[in-house]
C-alpha cells in the first residue's frame, strides 16, 4: 500500500522550501548513512512541464553547500533527479504533484488496473478522467478512487501517443 507520511520529515520540509522557491515540486527526499558516507537523494518535478537538467543543477547547487556543512563529519553524496517516465508512487501525496499526468493504479476492490489522467487529488481520494479499466473493457469520463483502495500506482507513459 502507499504510505501517507512521506512529507512529514523535517528534512523533506526543509528541502521542499528551497525547491518551491524555484517553482518546482519535491517528490521525495531520502537520506542514509553507510560506511562513513552520508547519501541524500532528492527527486523533483515541474507541474507546468518537464524538468530540465538546468533545474536539477540549480537545486544541487543550492542544497549541496548547505548539507555538506551540516554533515561536515561525513562525506556527502547528493543525487538530484527527475521522477522518470514511469515512477512508482511511494506516497499518496504524489497524486497532487502529478496532477494532469497519466497514471496506472491497481484497485484492490476491482482487482484490476485503472488507467487515467489525474484530474484532482483530494484528501481521501483521487479523480481520474478519461479512464479505462485494463482487464474489464470499461471506459468512462471520470472515476474516483479512494486512496485506501489503491495498492500501487505509477506514472503511465504512452510512447505511441507521444511519438505520433
Amino acid at each position: 500500500m502507499l504510505t501517507e507520511d512521506g512529507r512529514d520529515s523535517s528534512l523533506f520540509k526543509e528541502v521542499d522550501s528551497f525547491v518551491k522557491e524555484l517553482g518546482l515540486e519535491t517528490v521525495e527526499v531520502t537520506d542514509s548513512i553507510h560506511q562513513g558516507n552520508h547519501s541524500m537523494r532528492v527527486i523533483v518535478a515541474r507541474k507546468d512541464g518537464e524538468i530540465t537538467t538546468d533545474d536539477l543543477a540549480e537545486i544541487y547547487n543550492i542544497i549541496y553547500p548547505r548539507y555538506s556543512v551540516i554533515y561536515s563529519d561525513r562525506d556527502l553524496q547528493l543525487e538530484v533527479s527527475s521522477p522518470g517516465l514511469q515512477r512508482a508512487f511511494k506516497d499518496v501525496l504524489e497524486f497532487s504533484v502529478f496532477e494532469g499526468k497519466l497514471v496506472r493504479a491497481y484497485s484492490v476492490s476491482r482487482s484490476q488496473y485503472v488507467v487515467g489522467k489525474i484530474e484532482k487529488a483530494g484528501e481521501n481520494s483521487v479523480i481520474l478522467s478519461d479512464y479505462f479499466i485494463e482487464d474489464g473493457n470499461e471506459k468512462g469520463e471520470s472515476i474516483s478512487l479512494p486512496y485506501s483502495d489503491i495498492a500501487k500506482a505509477k506514472l503511465e507513459y504512452r510512447w505511441e501517443a507521444n511519438n505520433a
